[in-house]
């Protein structure tokens, strides 16, 4: 089969070439072929709709007979609700055409099993950032209280250094 491979990282320290080589060589491993590797860099903020090179990979991909797109894992396509929805009926609606492959899971959108599975996952995965941020807006809110705490600054990006 023939696919491209698609590697997204949303904060400074994760390492988008190590996740690209290593979907490309997972496949490449299974005998199919990669026409191109896509690397996103661009803020993790950007609903995926709106990823400039994601909108083009999709785009392209249906023109040019791409068989599949090809992710290290799904939570690292998107941790958005409103874009796993889109994902899921992007390959459904495109299904016998391009297919959604991930190194570290099967989604099957064909039939109603593999596509309550990938919901699942795909929930969990969406929980975790949303979980985090009420924690976070809660500890902020008490050390507000507290006087502990005047602000962030706004539009900084997210690093290990960050507070």
């Amino acid at each position: 089969m023939k696919g491209k491979v698609y590697a997204r990282v949303s904060t400074e320290d994760q390492h988008v070439n190590q996740m690209a080589e290593y979907t490309k060589n997972f496949y490449l491993k299974l005998g199919h072929e990669i026409t191109q590797v896509i690397k996103d860099e661009e803020s993790g903020t950007l609903p995926l709709t709106e990823r400039k090179k994601f909108k083009r990979l999709l785009e392209e991909s249906l023109l040019d007979g791409t068989e599949f797109i090809a992710v290290q894992n799904l939570e690292r396509l998107t941790r958005n609700w409103d874009d796993v929805v889109f994902v899921e009926r992007y390959f459904r609606e495109n299904q016998g055409k391009i297919n959604l492959f991930s190194t570290a899971d099967a989604p099957d959108l064909s039939n109603a099993s593999g596509r309550m599975l990938f919901r699942i996952r795909m929930a969990v995965s969406c929980f975790m950032p949303e979980d985090m941020r009420e924690k976070q807006e809660v500890g902020i809110a008490r050390a507000k209280a507290e006087g502990k705490y005047k602000g962030g600054k706004k539009g900084r990006k997210w690093c290990k250094n960050a507070v």
